[in-house]
Formats: C-alpha cells, sequence, structure tokens
C-alpha cells in the first residue's frame, strides 16, 4: 500500500491517539479545511476495502483491520530524470518488472512502459538490448552494462554524496546496496592518491569500484582478457588499482577485472592529457578512428579540419570518455541540440554521417551535438583551419580603428587579415569574405566602437554562419608569394622608422594648441594648419593620455604625410589634459605617429604593432615615459623584429 506523505501522518496519528478533530488535523498537515478535505477523500480511496474512514461527534477514526496499516508505505515523489534512472538501476539489479516498477514508483502502467522505451533507446547507444521474456533484464558486454549503471549513479547524486559517502537523503540510491558504496570510499581514503586527482575524477574511479562491487555480488564479471576490448592499460594504472584493492576486504578480484579497472583509471587520470603517443600504444584502433572521423567530416565539408592538431587530442578525450561514461537522460537535451544542430546545419549533418560510418554503432543525438561543438570551436579558435579575408570600412583613422580591428581580431581569432578602407574609397568587395563597418548608415556588418556583449554575440552569429556556409576565399600563389615581398618591405619600412627616430625638445606654453603647432611645424614647416588641426581633434576626441604616466599619443593619417613618421618631443611646460581613464593629468612629453592615407597591409601592421606597444603594454609604455632615446629605440627594434616574425601568422 502506497500513501502520500500526508496521508501517512494521518495515518500513523490515527493509530497512535484513535481519533483526530478537523483542527489537529489541519495542525498536523498544514494545510487548508478545503485541502484537508480532499486528502480525506484521497485517503478512503488509498485504504484497504477491509478498512474505512468515518466520523463521528469526537472526530474522524479508522474502522477494521488497522494493522494491514502499518505495512504502508509512503510514496516518494520523483522527477522524470529520477525516475527514469532509478529504473534503470532496478533493472540492472535485476528486480525490474511492471508491476514492480509501477508500485516502487507510484506510476500508471503506461507511464511504466512509456519510460522502458525511452530506456531501452538509451541502452542500443550503450549496444545493450532490454530482453522482455521471462521479465525485464539488460544484456550484453559486461563493461557496457557498467558504464551504464555509473553513469545512472552519477547522474543521480552529487559529488560531495560520492565524497563522503553519506546517501541519507538521497532517494534514487536507496535502491542499491549502499555498503559497496562505502566500502569503495574507504578504499581511496585509505589509499595514497595520484597527485593533481580532481574531485569529478576521483569519484568516477570510486564509482566504477563501486559498480565493480554491486556486480561481482551478483556474480557477473568481465572476462579475463576481454576488459575494454583487449587494451592493455598502463603500468602505473595496473599498480595503483592493485594498491586499492589491498584496501578492499571483498577478494574475488580476478585478472580480467584488474585489468579492467586500470584500463578505466588510464581513461580516467594515467593517459588522459598527458602523453597522446602514450595511449596509441594501447589503443592504435580507436586513435585511428578518431583520424578517419576528421578526415571525413573534413571531406564532406571541404574544410581542412587536421590543421588544428588540438581538435584530435580534443575529440579523442571526449569520445573515450563517452564511451565509459555514456550520456542518459537530460532534461535539457532537447532544446541544447535543437540550438547546435540550428546553429551550425551542415557540421551537425558532417558529423552524424561520419560519427556513424567511422565507429559503426550508434550515438545519442546529444552526443552528435558535442562532437558538433568541437568542431564549430576548431573553426572559430584561430586562422588555422577556415581564416576570413576581412575589411574594415570607416571614416576613422588608422590608430583609432587598429584598436577596433585589434578587438575584433582577439574575439575572433579566425580572421586572417582586417584591412582599413575609408569609408568614401570604391574597393572590390569580392576580395572578402566579411566587410565590418563603424558607419550604421552603410549596408555592411555593424561593429561598435564599445563592442558591448550584445553586438559581439551578434557578429558571432553572422561569422559563424559565412564561415560554416560560404566559400572562403583561398589565398592562390601570386599572395603567398606577396606575402614574402611584404616580409622583406616590412623590414625596409621598420629600419626607416628607426632611423627616423628621435627624441627633441619643445619651448612650449601649456596649452594644447601650441605644442601641437610646434610638434607639426618640426615635421612639415610648410604645414597650413590643416594638420594641426585633424591633430589636436583627434587628441581630444580619443584622449591618449596614458594614465600613471606623463606621455599623450599625438597621431593621425594625411596626404602631406608621405612616410610613417615616428618622434617623441619632451615639453618645457607642462600640459594639462584629459586622460585614457577622463581624469585630468599632466603631461611631459608627447609621443607623434603619422602615415599616409594609403599603406600597404605591411606597412599597417607594423604601424599598430607601435601604436599597441605605446597604449596597451605597461612595461613598453613605462619605456617610453622614461624619455631614454638609445633604450627606446631598442625597444623599436624589438617589436620591428617581433612584428616580422608573426606578420601573416
Amino acid at each position: 500500500m502506497f500513501v502520500t506523505s500526508r496521508e501517512q501522518k494521518l495515518i500513523q496519528h490515527f493509530l497512535k491517539k484513535g481519533k483526530l478533530t478537523i483542527s489537529e488535523m489541519i495542525e498536523l498537515t498544514g494545510t487548508s479545511r478545503r485541502t484537508l478535505y480532499r486528502d480525506l477523500e484521497k485517503l478512503q480511496e488509498s485504504l484497504p476495502l477491509e478498512i474505512t474512514l468515518e466520523n463521528s461527534a469526537d472526530g474522524y477514526f479508522l474502522r477494521g483491520d488497522l494493522q494491514q496499516l502499518e505495512e504502508a508505505r509512503e510514496l516518494v515523489e520523483y522527477s522524470v530524470i529520477e525516475r527514469l534512472n532509478g529504473e534503470l538501476l532496478f533493472l540492472i539489479e535485476n528486480k525490474a518488472s511492471i508491476i514492480s516498477i509501477t508500485e516502487y514508483f507510484g506510476i500508471s502502467q503506461p507511464t511504466a512502459t512509456n519510460d522502458l522505451r525511452q530506456i531501452e533507446q538509451v541502452l542500443l547507444e550503450s549496444e545493450l538490448i532490454l530482453e522482455r521474456e521471462r521479465g525485464l533484464k539488460i544484456k550484453g558486454r559486461e563493461e557496457n552494462i557498467r558504464s551504464v549503471l555509473v553513469s545512472s549513479i552519477y547522474n543521480s547524486c552529487s559529488i560531495q554524496e560520492l565524497l563522503t559517502a553519506n546517501f541519507s537523503e538521497n532517494k534514487v540510491l536507496e535502491i542499491l546496496d549502499l555498503e559497496k558504496f562505502n566500502i569503495a570510499h574507504v578504499a581511496f581514503e585509505d589509499s595514497d592518491l595520484p597527485e593533481g586527482l580532481t574531485d569529478k575524477v576521483r569519484v568516477l574511479m570510486q564509482l566504477f569500484l563501486t559498480a565493480a562491487l554491486l556486480r561481482l555480488d551478483r556474480k557477473q564479471t568481465v572476462v579475463a582478457d576481454a576488459g575494454m576490448k583487449g587494451y592493455q592499460p598502463s603500468k602505473k594504472a595496473l599498480n595503483f588499482v592493485n594498491h586499492l584493492l589491498t584496501k578492499v576486504p571483498i577478494k574475488g578480484f580476478t585478472i580480467g577485472e584488474i585489468v579492467y579497472l586500470a584500463s578505466i583509471y588510464d581513461i580516467l587520470y594515467f593517459g588522459f592529457g598527458r602523453d597522446i603517443l602514450f595511449m596509441e600504444k594501447f589503443d592504435t584502433d580507436f586513435s585511428y578512428k578518431i583520424r578517419q572521423l576528421i578526415d571525413q567530416v573534413s571531406t564532406i565539408l571541404e574544410i581542412k579540419f587536421g590543421k588544428d592538431d588540438r581538435l584530435y587530442g580534443l575529440l579523442y578525450a571526449h569520445l573515450k570518455e563517452s564511451d565509459i561514461l555514456p550520456t542518459l537522460f537530460s532534461e535539457k537535451q532537447n532544446d541544447f541540440i535543437k540550438k547546435i544542430e540550428i546553429d551550425n546545419q551542415k557540421i551537425y549533418k558532417a558529423v552524424k554521417v561520419a560519427l556513424t560510418e567511422v565507429f559503426k554503432k550508434r550515438f545519442s543525438e546529444i552526443e552528435f551535438a558535442y562532437v558538433t561543438l568541437h568542431f564549430v570551436a576548431t573553426l572559430e579558435r584561430s586562422d588555422l583551419v577556415r581564416p576570413l579575408r576581412a575589411a574594415l570600412v570607416t571614416s576613422e583613422g588608422l590608430i583609432s580603428c587598429e584598436f577596433l580591428m585589434s578587438d575584433l581580431r582577439k574575439n575572433f581569432p579566425f580572421l586572417k587579415k582586417i584591412e582599413l578602407i575609408q569609408s568614401s574609397m570604391k574597393f572590390e568587395k569580392s576580395k572578402y569574405d566579411v566587410i565590418f563597418t563603424t558607419e550604421k548608415e552603410l549596408n555592411y556588418l555593424y561593429v561598435s566602437r564599445m563592442m558591448d556583449q550584445k553586438n559581439l554575440d551578434g557578429l558571432r552569429q553572422k561569422l559563424r554562419e559565412i564561415q560554416q556556409n560560404k566559400k572562403v576565399l583561398r589565398l592562390d600563389e601570386d599572395e603567398v608569394q606577396k606575402d614574402f615581398i611584404d616580409l622583406n618591405a616590412l623590414f625596409i619600412v621598420g629600419n626607416a622608422l628607426v632611423k627616423g627616430f628621435e627624441i627633441k625638445k619643445i619651448t612650449n606654453k601649456a596649452v594644447l594648441s601650441d605644442v601641437v603647432t610646434q610638434i607639426i611645424h618640426d615635421v612639415n614647416p610648410d604645414d597650413s594648419g590643416e594638420l594641426v588641426n585633424l591633430i589636436k581633434t583627434r587628441f581630444q576626441e580619443t584622449h591618449l593620455a596614458i594614465p600613471e604616466t606623463e606621455i599623450a599619443l599625438f597621431h593621425g593619417v594625411h596626404s602631406y604625410i608621405k612616410t610613417p613618421i615616428f618622434k617623441i618631443y619632451d615639453l618645457s611646460e607642462e600640459l594639462e589634459v584629459i586622460g585614457m581613464n577622463r581624469k585630468l593629468l599632466k603631461i611631459k612629453r608627447s609621443l607623434l605617429l603619422l602615415a599616409p592615407p594609403k599603406v600597404p597591409d605591411y606597412v599597417a601592421y607594423l604601424l599598430g604593432k607601435i601604436s599597441s606597444s605605446i597604449i596597451e603594454n605597461k612595461l613598453y609604455t613605462t619605456i617610453y615615459n622614461s624619455g631614454n632615446e638609445e633604450v627606446i629605440r631598442e625597444l623599436l627594434r624589438q617589436i620591428i623584429t617581433e612584428a616580422i616574425k608573426t606578420y601573416g601568422d
């Protein structure tokens, strides 16, 4: 007999006191009068036929063979996921039948039948079958049954419960023999655990030992030389398992069991993330399948994913772990899978085809989604696999936009190059995979100066569509040759900048216009005032005075300038200006960076490196602030050398 928690309270008090008034029952259950009357009606329906609920002037009471009520069991309320995991544990423990499931979980037969269909699908994905002849039993390889068992337990409790072996509040694991959990817990507590073992890995290792104890108790063993399909574990893993088993009071661990546990521990700790070559020695077949998977997805999509060295290791780790810890039930699976599939349709479809064909087994939809994310991440984390050629159309100047382009490259590393194009210029759009703009009225991909999260999310979604669905431009041989030529030209321009660099002293008034006028007349005595006004206006807009220093950067692009110029001017009078942090500060030194309106990519790249060194690198800023001409000249040489090394990468 199953009753709710409120019904159980009423029964216990009826047995104890005999009669209860309405007021007493309301206080006992903590409900309203209306709810109490409904509870009393349901209680009458739940009672055995031989027992009735009756009412008298003194209150309500039960009449009949009340001894039967001592066997009443409180109906535990389970979420859908808790119930599915509990039913799966019931099946693994060979306790399950339709009747036992309906009685234990308090559900109808149709609900139980529907649950079994879901469980059957999960089992098929782990190469197991649900046999329905003479009851309900799970059939298949013992290693797969243990993986499902561990995954179900792991999903039914918290890491803290497993670390402490305290399951007093866990209603799902009551199905199992909790003493086995305690034995595994004590064994790990008493053992010298490997260095750097995380809590998650520890509890998973502990759970696989628990699973072994539970299954051995039912005379279910892993066949010798068949554990983990014949893979040979590492000596470290074998030594650890042998040491661990000395702390376990239960004997009977065969060679097959020891090898199996060691192989699992290799996957969870001893082999992963340390030496992929070592792992391939005992699992070359799995390794080859990962290579095949990458090759097939690359062929289907015509994208060379193999260029990313990290993808292989990440896929190996993920698929190997999912092989021993399958994904079972999740309330969020459907929405998660749907979003991944919609956002990455081509990759999702290719992964689904390739994964099934290479591994010759069933995979869950959520597994397809996870593997898809690995391929998506490969596209987005660098420009190795599918770089995009980009342009930024703007009316802003080179230096101002360099920071914006730097942010774009930082957030979207797959942008190979970003060419700066003035909004008034005509250009060949077909040269670019994506065109950004700072002007809202232009029909390109808008990017705000501040690039807030909303703008970033919109850009990321659009760039993902372009990267996955568009035939991106490829560098032809002429362009590759041009890159080599650019490096030589970059070296020449860099040397010219170093040669022309100097620090000069000027006698100035403590007024911005006077400082700018003197500096510009030094580099261009014939200036009519146009360049002075440009530099002054640009500085008032950008406020590139560096906080915690005494320096400011004056910069601009103008047709009067024929070659890039970088100089520093020491001021005779301090100048009070607004800094980058929008606070007043006094400057004693001005850095000047000028360039022609049209410069090759390699020149723009070099000037961007110099401007970034002034603004973004605190060490370099300190060197500029020192005013030491020789040290600054050496710094410039270092920046130029680094630019030559990294240009085009």
